[in-house]
């Protein structure tokens, strides 16, 4: 899978987002709008990767204390060598707080995704080690201001989950 190209207002739009004061605006309403957009097209687009490049995926977990159903859009990080592993990282916008979808793919780790007009069911679980690096590799040529969102979360390590189309192996 070869990387898309970012345009130069992508990448400009990649860097404003990056900044404290814009994530924690638009970390209020924009999963809204871009929950619709993939809805809309089947999770063959977002207004995330028409505005910043960045591609997004719609995971369903099961609420860790509720039980129900809880659907946003996440960032997808997908490692060329391995196209059928929908990793995902647990940044939240650079928050010190962990983003609900991780404490639910913890407590039942089975998700439902929505890429590229086809709704998966995979398995979760937490990259570890060579893994985990290979992926924050991963995640920071998809996202140049990851690193900055890795030094404002403080001392939370940022998880990244490997979700796994059940019945593959990864």
């Amino acid at each position: 899978m070869a990387k898309k190209q970012v345009s130069r207002f992508q990448i400009l739009i990649q860097k404003l987002v990056a900044t404290p004061a814009v994530s924690k605006v638009l970390s209020v309403f924009w999963h809204h709008l871009d929950r619709a957009c993939l809805r809309l097209s089947k999770g063959r687009t977002s207004l995330t990767e028409i505005f910043a490049g960045m591609p997004m995926v719609l995971l369903t977990t099961t609420g860790a204390r509720s039980g129900l159903a809880r659907t946003l859009p996440v960032l997808c990080l997908r490692d060329a060598e391995k196209p059928e592993v929908i990793a995902v990282s647990a940044a939240n916008w650079g928050s010190e707080k962990m983003p609900s979808w991780y404490y639910n793919l913890k407590a039942t780790p089975r998700a439902s995704v929505l890429l590229d007009g086809r709704q998966r069911i995979c398995s979760a679980r937490e990259a570890q080690g060579e893994e985990y690096e290979r992926y924050w590799k991963v995640a920071e040529a998809t996202f140049m201001g990851m690193q900055h969102y890795r030094q404002r979360v403080g001392d939370r390590r940022i998880p990244i989950m490997i979700l796994s189309e059940e019945g593959e192996k990864s």
